[in-house]
C-alpha cells in the first residue's frame, strides 16, 4: 500500500508568509491570523483514517472460512475387495473416477460428476453418503446416474440407521484403511494365507477381522462358522518383523470365548522367534511369487514352486532370496539332491509375449550363496532357442 503523508496548512501558510516578507505591523491584531481556523481542527493529520483500522491486514477473510478437507480423505478398501482413493477433488474406485464439485462434512455427503471414461454412466452425476455405525466407517453411492449436479444433491440421503438395507435396499459398504499385511503369503510349513483388511484366510479356514491395530502388530478375528477347528470362537494374531526384514506371525489365541478374551490374551514373545509362540516357533511368512504353483516343463519334468522352495521331481531347492521384479531367485540345493547337494543355484525366469513361462537354472553348483547371486542373469532375448548357458530356456505350463 502506498501511504500518503499530507502537508499541513500551517506549513503552507508559514512558507507563504516568509515568501511575502511579512512580520510587519500591518498584520497586528487585524484578526487575519487569529482564530482563522486554518490550522485548527483541520483533520488533515488527525484521525485521517489512512493508517488506522484500514482493514488491510486485519480480518481480511483471506485465511478465514477455508473449507476443511473432506472427512473421508485417504486410501481405503471396502468389504467387497475394492480399493478407493478419495481427495477433495475426486473419488476414485474400481477404475472409475468421480470429480467432486462439492462436499459437506457435517451432513456426510459429496456430489461428483462421473468421469467421461467411466464404464457406467459416464458424464452423469453421483452422490456419496458416509457415516459411522457400529464402530465402522460406511459409505453408500446413493445416486450414480443423476442427470445434473442439482439432481444428485436433491437425492435423499441413504439411511444410516439401517446399515444392512439403507443404501437403496442394499447394505452400506464398509471402508477400512489398507492393511499392512495385505497380500498372498506362503508360510514355512507349506501353508498359504490370503490377508486383507477384513479377512485372514489360512489353510482353508477363514477369520473375520474385527479389531486391527497395526501399530501394536496384532489383530482380533472371529473364527469362521465352517472352520475345521473352533468354529465361531475368537483368535488373536500377533506378528513381528525379523532381523532380515522377514515377517513372522503367531496365532496367540485360537479358541477364545469372546472378542474381549482374545484381546486380553498376552502378546506372544517376539524376542524368542524359536519358542515364543506358546512354546512353539513363530511362523515365517513370505509374499507369494508370480510363479507360484504346479508346472510341467517341455521335457516332461514337474515343478512345484512357492516362496520357500522350488521342487523339480525329487530335487529340492530351498529359497533364500527372490525378486519378482527382476525374475530371479537364489536357493540352496537340498543335501539329498542327486546332483550338487548342499551347493547353491540361481534360477531366472521370464514370460514371453504369448504368456509362456520360461526358466533357466543359471547356476546349479555355486559354492556359496554369494557366488550364486553373482552369476550373470540368463539372456532372455530369445528363450526358445538360446540364452541359458548356450542352450534354450525351459518352457513351463500348468499341468
Amino acid at each position: 500500500m502506498i501511504r500518503l503523508f499530507p502537508v499541513s496548512s500551517t506549513s503552507i501558510l508559514l512558507a507563504f508568509l516568509a515568501a511575502c516578507g511579512t512580520d510587519t505591523a500591518d498584520t497586528a491584531d487585524t484578526g487575519e491570523d487569529t482564530d482563522t481556523g486554518e490550522d485548527t481542527d483541520t483533520g488533515e493529520d488527525t484521525d485521517t483514517g489512512e493508517d488506522t483500522d484500514t482493514g488491510e491486514d486485519t480480518d481480511t477473510g483471506e485465511d478465514t472460512g477455508t473449507q476443511a478437507d473432506i472427512a473421508v480423505l485417504g486410501d481405503w478398501v471396502d468389504n467387497w475387495g475394492s480399493a478407493h482413493a478419495v481427495s477433495n477433488e475426486a473419488w476414485l474406485s474400481m477404475g472409475s473416477s468421480y470429480e467432486i464439485t462439492q462436499y459437506d462434512n457435517a451432513l456426510g455427503h459429496a456430489i461428483a460428476e462421473n468421469g467421461a471414461d467411466n464404464d457406467w454412466n459416464p458424464g452423469l452425476w453421483s452422490r456419496f453418503d458416509w457415516g459411522w455405525a457400529g464402530g465402522e466407517l460406511l459409505y453408500c453411492q446413493t445416486a450414480y446416474d443423476a442427470a445434473t449436479e442439482a439432481a444428485a444433491l436433491a437425492t435423499p440421503a441413504a439411511d444410516l440407521s439401517s446399515p444392512s438395507t439403507g443404501c437403496g435396499g442394499f447394505s452400506w459398504s464398509v471402508l477400512r484403511a489398507p492393511f499392512v499385511l495385505t497380500d498372498g503369503w506362503d508360510d514355512s510349513w507349506g501353508g498359504t494365507h490370503w490377508i486383507d483388511a477384513f479377512t485372514w484366510q489360512s489353510w482353508g479356514d477363514r477369520f473375520a477381522i474385527t479389531d486391527n491395530e497395526p501399530s501394536q502388530y496384532r489383530l482380533i478375528a472371529q473364527n469362521g462358522a465352517d472352520n475345521s477347528y473352533n468354529p465361531d470362537l475368537w483368535s488373536r494374531f500377533d506378528w513381528t518383523v525379523g532381523d532380515a526384514g522377514s515377517i513372522y506371525y503367531c496365532q496367540t489365541a485360537y479358541a477364545a470365548a469372546s472378542e474381549a478374551d482374545a484381546l486380553a490374551t498376552p502378546r506372544a514373545d517376539d524376542g524368542d522367534l524359536a519358542g515364543g509362540c506358546g512354546g512353539f516357533s513363530w511362523t515365517e511368512l513370505r509374499s507369494m511369487l508370480s510363479i507360484n504353483g504346479e508346472w510341467a516343463d517341455n521335457s516332461g519334468g514337474t515343478h512345484s514352486i512357492n516362496a520357500f522352495a522350488w521342487t523339480n521331481g525329487t530335487s529340492r531347492y530351498d529359497i533364500s532370496q527372490a525378486t519378482d521384479v527382476d525374475g530371479w531367485l537364489i536357493a540352496q540345493n537340498a543335501e539329498t539332491n542327486a546332483w550338487s547337494p548342499s551347493l547353491w543355484s540361481r534360477f531366472d525366469w521370464t514370460w514371453d509375449s504369448g504368456g509362456t513361462l520360461w526358466y533357466c537354472q543359471t547356476a546349479y553348483a555355486a559354492v556359496t550363496e554369494a557366488d550364486a547371486l553373482a552369476t550373470p542373469a540368463a539372456d532372455a532375448t530369445d528363450p526358445a532357442t538360446s540364452g541359458c548357458g548356450g542352450f534354450s530356456w525351459t518352457s513351463m505350463a500348468a499341468p
